[in-house]
Parts: C-alpha cells; structure tokens; sequence
C-alpha cells in the first residue's frame, strides 16, 4: 500500500505528530495507517522543539516556489524527522528550531501548504 505523505496541516496542528497505538512508531505528516504495522489507529501529541540535522538552500525551484528556499532536517526528541522549510538562511546545524506559520510552499495550480519552522 502506497500511503500518501503529503502535509495535511493547518495552523493549529503544526506541531502536531501521530504516534500508532499498537508499535509506538511516531510520524508527522496525515496518513491512514502505520507505514510500521498498518494499524489504523493512532493518537496525536505534540512536538517540542528539534534539532537541525543538515540544512540546504536551492536557487533553481519550479514555477510557484520561493527562491532562495531555504530548507532543513530536522529530527525531533521521539525520533520523528522532517524537512520543511526554514525562516532564513541564517539557521544552522545543531540549532534548536520549533514550528512557525503554516505558510504556502507551493502556489498555482498544486498549491500547497506546510508548516516554517523558527529558531527557539
């Protein structure tokens, strides 16, 4: 089963992560079932502030995404890593960083949303 991994945020669940019921795996973005087990069943919590892992910045991106954009891993305390993008160039590895605005990643006509994260 081919699960989609794409960001079903809105502003009040940014920090929001899943965690299955039944093998304690732990992810971010919306799914249906565990990737681990296939559970449907999960609860929410919320994430504390992770830690930068690698950063990258890319000049070329498609039609509909900023340029610079400005990205980072991110790997929080329960395991769950993401990349998103982040607040500005001057953030570095090693840094903690916690959700911001849910902002537009992409516009046109695959719009699309996801959380900023900021500095702590």
């Amino acid at each position: 089963m081919n699960e989609s991994r794409e960001p079903t945020v809105e502003s009040d669940d940014a920090g929001q992560a899943f965690r299955c019921t039944n093998c304690s795996s732990s992810w971010y973005y919306t799914r249906g079932r565990c990737l681990d087990c296939g559970s449907s069943s999960f609860e929410t919590y919320r994430l504390g502030p992770g830690r930068v892992v690698a950063t990258t910045t890319v000049h070329a991106t498609p039609p509909g995404v900023r340029t610079p954009n400005h990205l980072g891993l991110v790997r929080f305390d329960d395991g769950v890593s993401l990349i998103a993008q982040l607040e500005s160039s001057g953030v570095s590895v090693g840094e903690s960083v916690g959700f911001g605005e849910i902002v537009t990643l992409r516009e046109g006509d695959a719009t699309s949303i996801g959380p900023q994260l900021t500095t702590e």
